[in-house]
């Protein structure tokens, strides 16, 4: 609106449906969003700054192009600061990013690797029974 001094930020469908982000609704995705949505309902919370954010969108995007073989680079950002009255952009490419991709692989197999597990034993067998252990 003319007069509104509050940014806001709407998805805007072809039928004409909307969704504006907001508390309830930290962010929205165009396109293949199966993969990456996790990422983002687990981690960004609408008070997230925007550093944050976009190491989410990243990821989120990554896990997406791993999953899906109609998502690839480039990434395109795009940041409007208030009262600016111009965006920054910035298009980034796989050898950019890819440290990032490689980085959070390795750090996803050491998360996975030292979660608790105690629950899980029972499918394994436990110490009481050495030769159901040997069986796997």
């Amino acid at each position: 609106m003319e007069h509104d001094d509050t940014h806001k930020l709407y998805l805007l469908y072809p039928q004409g449906n909307w969704i504006e982000v907001g508390v309830c609704t930290p962010f929205v995705i165009i396109g293949n969003s199966g993969y990456g949505k996790p990422i983002l309902n687990r981690a960004l919370k609408y008070s997230s700054s925007l550093e944050f954010a976009l190491k989410c969108a990243f990821l989120s995007f990554d896990a997406t192009r791993i999953s899906a073989n109609d998502v690839g680079y480039p990434v395109d950002i795009a940041l409007y600061k208030k009262d600016s009255y111009c965006f920054t952009e910035k298009r980034f490419t796989q050898n950019e990013l890819n440290y990032i991709s490689e980085f959070w692989s390795g750090r996803l197999a050491e998360a996975i690797n030292t979660l608790p597990s105690e629950s899980l034993d029972t499918v394994f067998g436990n110490s009481n029974h050495p030769e159901i252990n040997e069986a796997f």
